[in-house]
């Protein structure tokens, strides 16, 4: 007997549809895992990039190196990347790139680098051929350079120093001239404050209720002007802000890791934010500011600057009342010592996190957690001046942490990162 089936078409059809899925899930599928595979494998050089990058970093602080040239640290290691450092400035904190790269995948990642200051002193006071006096709730804490003549207690209208001990820590002897600042960051002080040099970068026009933000890994934008006033804008990355007279920021300003450059600078009641203020004449912080990590304030005065100083000059940096700045304050004047009047006032209720440098007086009234280094001490009271006093202010070199980096003095390098940017 004989069996006959017919199948229909539209079967036949629907079999090869079915077939036809199946084959296209399983080429999908076959692609999935390649893709997978492939990314899996991207993310691990990746991975490696990473971690070549922060090795790279780290033993580039060994190394002796030209601004602005990159120099390779290893042509390529086991992975096969090559790795590459780059040093240059964004105001006078120094910038280090690093890249890393295998194939047409690279990585790159800067920072700003200061130095370490393991052996960190609490005070170096310039030999003036006179003692150091404290007096009143005055207090230092960690190692003391002072002058040949020491330190001895005083009394300043009533005010007696009645600790057990005058310094908490070793007293060493101070020379007469104060360590100088490494010579790339003190080139960059007078490129700022001397030459008038304009910024180089992309014009950006200030208007108010902007929200800016320019990575490190492009081309800095500029505002300029002669008057610039600060007010309910967000800035941040790299941007130089520069003027030839004066630059005013208010508290609804937003400021992130700018630089600004004018003659005068002020910075008004509660403003909160990071930046480098550099000025030739004058910065002012008003009262419960936040300034954070790692802000610097630097005023240098040129050589030919005539000025007469009085015992009643008001202060080239000033910060008030209940004003936090944790970073660096610097004072440079390129004249001989002259006057009596303070040129950094730290006022009572202040508190400096780092590292203050003063060519010439520091009048200190609040709180340094960190280190000094400076020309001479004053004090003004009710009208009087009491040279190379210390008087209520406080210097605690053990409250600042061992991770903290700043300022790289002649004598030592960077081989700290302070901030990895963006």
């Amino acid at each position: 007997m004989t069996w006959s089936i017919k199948i229909k078409a539209g079967a036949l059809q629907f079999v090869l549809f079915i077939g036809a899925i199946i084959t296209v899930l399983l080429l999908v599928f076959v692609l999935l895992s390649h893709t997978h595979a492939l990314f899996d494998k991207k993310t691990d050089i990746k991975v490696d990039l990473i971690q070549a990058v922060d090795r790279a970093m780290f033993r580039s602080f060994g190394q002796n190196e030209e601004r602005g040239q990159p120099w390779e640290l290893s042509k390529t290691n086991e992975l096969g990347i090559q790795t590459s450092v780059q040093k240059a400035y964004w105001g006078v904190l120094e910038k280090r790139s690093v890249t890393a790269r295998k194939g047409k995948i690279k990585v790159t990642k800067t920072s700003f680098v200061g130095h370490g200051h393991e052996d960190r002193y609490a005070l170096y006071l310039k030999d003036n051929q006179r003692p150091m006096v404290i007096a009143g709730n005055a207090m230092i804490i960690g190692d003391a350079f002072l002058p040949q003549q020491g330190i001895k207690m005083g009394n300043i209208q009533g005010f007696g120093y009645t600790k057990a001990q005058l310094i908490y820590g070793r007293t060493l002897k101070s020379s007469t001239t104060l360590p100088k600042l490494n010579e790339e960051m003190q080139w960059q002080l007078d490129r700022l404050t001397n030459s008038g040099e304009m910024p180089k970068g992309d014009g950006l026009d200030l208007k108010k209720k902007m929200v800016v933000a320019n990575s490190f890994l492009e081309i800095p934008k500029v505002v300029q002007g002669d008057f610039i006033n600060l007010e309910a804008v967000s800035l941040s990355g790299n941007i130089v802000i520069w003027a030839t007279d004066a630059i005013k920021i208010h508290r609804s300003a937003q400021l992130r890791d700018v630089v600004l450059v004018a003659p005068k600078i002020e910075v008004t009641d509660g403003v909160v934010g990071s930046f480098q203020a550099i000025a030739s004449k004058w910065i002012t912080v008003g009262k419960n500011c936040t300034l954070e990590y790692p802000t610097v304030l630097a005023v240098q005065r040129s050589r030919t600057y005539d000025e007469q100083t009085s015992m009643e000059q008001d202060p080239r940096i000033l910060v008030e009342d209940g004003s936090w700045v944790s970073g660096t304050l610097i004072y440079m004047d390129q004249n001989v010592y002259k006057g009596n009047g303070p040129y950094i006032k730290i006022d009572e209720g202040a508190t400096i996190k780092g590292e203050v440098h003063c060519t010439q007086n520091l009048e200190l009234k609040g709180n340094v957690l960190g280190s000094v280094v400076t020309n001479a001490f004053v004090a003004k009271v009710n009208g009087n001046v009491y040279l190379n006093h210390l008087f209520h202010g406080r210097v605690d070199a053990s409250l600042l942490p061992m991770e903290y980096g700043g300022i790289c003095y002649e004598i030592n390098k960077a081989k700290r990162v302070m901030k990895w940017l963006y």
